[in-house]
């Protein structure tokens, strides 16, 4: 199984996702990637954001666990708030084969093509609703 830490980082009630686009559709990822040997998930997540997006951040609590698969390969997603004083991330083309950075409002997250698939979800927390666990099973995962 592969671990996947992503990071649930918000500017003025938006999501931060960084946008690329597979067989002529658009995707939206978290922020985050795999969890390297001997590498904790908090550890990964904090280089993820600042390889791929020159950002420095401070791990928050976990707020969700979803499983997904990517091909025969299954994943954990442990997503966590994450704070940045800065907050003005500049993606690194050399880390990222992402097009580019979005910030979403929850009505676009809902709906947004997200990776992991948990966008109504996400723009609950968002809005503020609660759950009755951070656990949210296996979902199944689009793909392009």
């Amino acid at each position: 199984m592969i671990v996947r830490p992503g990071g649930l980082l918000l500017r003025e009630g938006a999501l931060l996702v960084m946008h690329y686009r597979y067989g002529g559709r658009d995707r939206f990822n978290l922020p985050g990637g795999n969890q390297e040997e001997g590498e904790s998930a908090g550890a990964a997540l904090i280089r993820e954001f600042r390889e791929e997006l020159s950002l420095g951040i401070a791990l928050g609590p976990l707020q969700f666990c979803v499983e997904t698969n990517a091909g025969d390969r299954a994943v954990l997603h442990l997503l966590f708030r994450v704070e940045a004083p800065d907050a003005s991330p500049h993606l690194d083309p050399g880390h990222s084969r992402a097009l580019g950075l979005r910030w979403l409002q929850a009505a676009e997250v809902e709906t947004a093509p997200l990776y992991p698939g948990i966008g109504p979800v996400v723009a609950g927390w968002l809005r503020g609703e609660s759950l009755p666990s951070p656990y949210l099973g296996k979902v199944e995962q689009t793909w392009y």
